[in-house]
């Protein structure tokens, strides 16, 4: 199976899982009548101590998120590549556009600010349904533009010429 065929599976499954996840959640957790499972502004919606109400505040409660979201998603998959590329590719042995304290610095400053940003995002987005899938939707929207920024810098060549030897698939 080609890396192509493999990412296919993973995408595919990975779409199959979050559906029976959702089919049991649906079934259980809209039962109990939580709180978690109102949508938009109502009484009982509070958010580190501020009552969402109102159309108004929810509006604002939602920007607020997408301006978080959005600088996560284009910080992240800017910045992690890049210091994850560095620090933990083990063939990558000679480092040149850092000095070893200062990929020091960055990575385990990013490391750190997404810890504390994440507790600050789960104690929001843990609040309502439609919060926490409002946010996922946001980071989605952005990734499109980011991964196409990224792939944009990169050239492409999807031709194989397959070769098979004794039944072994060779690209």
């Amino acid at each position: 199976m080609n890396v192509n065929n493999k990412l296919k599976l993973c995408v595919i499954s990975n779409a199959f899982v979050l559906v029976i996840i959702v089919i049991i959640i649906s079934l259980c957790g809209v039962q109990n009548e939580s709180k978690y499972w109102n949508f938009g502004p109502n009484e009982s919606f509070v958010i580190i101590n501020i009552h969402i109400d109102t159309w108004i505040k929810y509006y604002w409660l939602l920007t607020f998120i997408a301006l978080l979201k959005i600088s996560q998603v284009l910080i992240g998959e800017i910045a992690h590549p890049i210091i994850g590329f560095n620090i933990y590719n083990p063939d990558k042995k000679v480092i040149t556009d850092f000095t070893k304290n200062e990929l020091q610095f960055y990575g385990n400053s990013m490391y750190l600010i997404d810890s504390i940003r994440n507790v600050f995002m789960i104690m929001i987005t843990i609040t309502q349904i439609d919060i926490a899938i409002f946010g996922s939707i946001i980071s989605e929207i952005t990734s499109i533009f980011t991964i196409r920024m990224l792939l944009n810098e990169k050239s492409f060549s999807k031709s194989y010429d397959y070769v098979k030897v004794d039944n072994i698939e060779i690209v």
